[in-house]
């Protein structure tokens, strides 16, 4: 299916009005134009692991052209006065010309341009982490950052708690070799990350006959550029949610193969007679993880048989899972996907679907960490939770624990207490449903009702519920409960934006980091097409993913 250019009010879905989205548009296609000029006049050149640069090779040669001009209109007096100054300028010319030209460091006929300030006029509707993500710029191949994650009385990094009390006339406490009456001494708890920048790039193709007749009537390379940015914008959303980055770059790595069991039964089902082998692999962001042990069903006779496969071992990182079933022993084929830990079957497989996975592709060598895969992490996480149970009728609840956990109002001994106090939380559209019908079924008369207006009586009724908001018991808070529409089926985000620490030098709990935020090459032209590809270099970082938290496994 050919992709679908987007329409100005989706491209700035945050506009209050249509007189400012057509503001907007015409301020985006201006910042475009911009860029594509600059590119052109040779100004920009893009050097292969530090992004778009002044091309100096083009700089030593408008020097030289000054140069030249100023000497042909220069008296021979005037000349002879700055004759050692300009031969000086001539030097230096030729040595940066011998350096930077418009062939080395990169090919002949590259023309890159930087798609930053117009891709921060967008704000498409499929993006919103990405809109609301801070971006920084970044240096070198990889971020490195230190993180105090707790100190004496503050509840975290499982520093234990100290009393300040003490009698000033008889307390030593030694500071290195040095012993002096003061304070005892409070600890600390912190740890060092390195996570390697990656690069990100699609590209896009405008063929000779498509561009000629569209004269006259649009700009397809415009309109290419534009869906191509647009992409882009789509592909770094998914990785900010999903991504999974390879574990020698300092990201999470694979996710390990689940261990599975089964049991049937004769009666309650629809499954066929015979013998059913099953293998279950794991689902992360990018992809599957390798298969499980077999196991089967034994020899079922009848026709009202029912297996169900369970999951045993749930590994780190999995998100959910992928059921495949066959007739015969390895020739499993996939059958459904599942969010919980078990799935029954209740009717005759239909095999012959995908064959199963025969490496893993979970993880991804060229990727970053996603929130989803940070947060799936115990070691890391300020709260995860496998629910593997319907919500149906226990509603807000699991939010709730999840609200107390990640506040530590549950917390014993040294056990951490962040005090986090969430911002938001993301989840799948279904899930948000079920959050409604469970409003409208168990709400008092008090607490629900149904409100006709006087067109109403007349023209029909708007009924229904929504959640927008979610209020958090500990804090007493409202959290915002939105739709993301690339989140996999059970997966509840809980995200915290800022600390609920004063003066903690980190403004951000995540950023954007990019040597090289989004820019454009326009290829040679070498066929009858006009090819064009976007460039990013860089990482999403996460500072402080103690304060977030994860829950999955949530059944309708």
């Amino acid at each position: 299916m050919p992709y679908a250019v987007p329409t100005p009010s989706e491209m700035f879905s945050d506009a209050t009005s249509g007189a400012e989205v057509a503001q907007r548009f015409e301020t985006y296609k201006s910042a475009l134009s911009t860029q594509h000029a600059r590119a052109q006049s040779g100004a920009e050149v893009f050097m292969p692991g530090v992004g778009i640069v002044a091309d100096a090779g083009r700089q030593a040669e408008l020097v030289g052209a000054r140069v030249e001009a100023i000497t042909k209109g220069l008296s021979a007096d005037a000349l002879a006065a700055v004759q050692g100054e300009l031969d000086a300028l001539k030097a230096v010319t030729a040595d940066i010309g011998k350096d930077w030209t418009l062939t080395n460091p990169n090919s002949t006929g590259l023309v890159p341009y930087d798609l930053e300030a117009p891709a921060k006029l967008l704000v498409p509707r499929a993006t919103p982490l990405r809109n609301s993500l801070p971006r920084s710029k970044g240096q070198g191949t990889a971020r490195q950052f230190k993180r105090i994650l707790g100190w004496s009385n503050s509840g975290t990094g499982g520093v234990a708690d100290q009393m300040a009390f003490m009698d000033s006339g008889s307390i030593s406490t030694a500071f290195g070799p040095v012993n002096l009456r003061r304070g005892a001494k409070i600890a600390y708890t912190s740890d060092s990350k390195s996570v390697a920048y990656v690069e990100q790039g699609l590209s896009d193709s405008v063929i000779w006959k498509a561009q000629f007749a569209g004269q006259g009537f649009q700009d397809i390379r415009s309109l290419s550029q534009t869906a191509l940015l647009w992409a882009t914008l789509g592909a770094e959303e998914r990785g900010i949610l999903l991504g999974r980055g390879a574990s020698g770059n300092g990201y999470a790595g694979a996710i390990s193969a689940p261990v599975i069991s089964i049991t049937s039964s004769a009666n309650g089902g629809a499954v066929a007679a015979g013998t059913y082998y099953v293998k279950v692999t794991a689902r992360g962001g990018g992809g599957e993880s390798v298969v499980s042990n077999e196991v089967n069903t034994g020899a079922l006779s009848g026709g009202a048989n029912q297996f169900t496969v369970t999951v045993a071992t749930e590994p780190t990182g999995a998100l959910g899972y992928n059921l495949y079933v066959g007739t015969a022993s390895g020739a499993e084929t996939f059958v459904t996907s599942f969010a919980g830990n078990t799935i029954t079957v209740l009717t005759t497989p239909v095999t012959g679907g995908a064959a199963m996975p025969v490496s893993d592709g979970t993880a991804n060598a060229n990727g970053y960490d996603g929130f989803l895969t940070v947060q799936a992490d115990p070691a890391v996480s300020g709260y995860f939770k496998r629910h593997n149970a319907s919500i149906a009728t226990t509603g807000d609840e699991f939010l709730q624990a999840a609200f107390i956990g990640m506040y530590g109002a549950n917390a014993i001994g040294n056990a951490d207490r962040r005090l986090a106090d969430p911002d938001e939380v993301w989840l799948d559209g279904q899930i948000r449903k079920v959050l409604g019908d469970y409003l409208k079924k168990t709400a008092t008369s008090s607490a629900y009702r149904i409100a006709l207006t006087e067109s109403d009586a007349a023209g029909g009724a708007t009924i229904g519920s929504v959640v927008n908001a979610i209020a958090n018991q500990v804090t007493g808070k409202m959290v915002d409960l939105q739709v993301h529409p690339y989140m996999p089926l059970g997966c509840v985000l809980i995200r915290s934006r800022s600390l609920p620490v004063p003066d903690s030098e980190v403004s951000n709990t995540s950023e954007i980091v990019n040597v090289q935020d989004y820019m454009a090459i326009d290829w040679p032209v070498i066929q009858y097409t006009y090819d064009s590809s976007t460039y990013m270099y860089g990482s999403l970082v996460h500072y402080a993913p103690g304060w977030s938290g994860l829950v999955v496994g949530v059944l309708p």
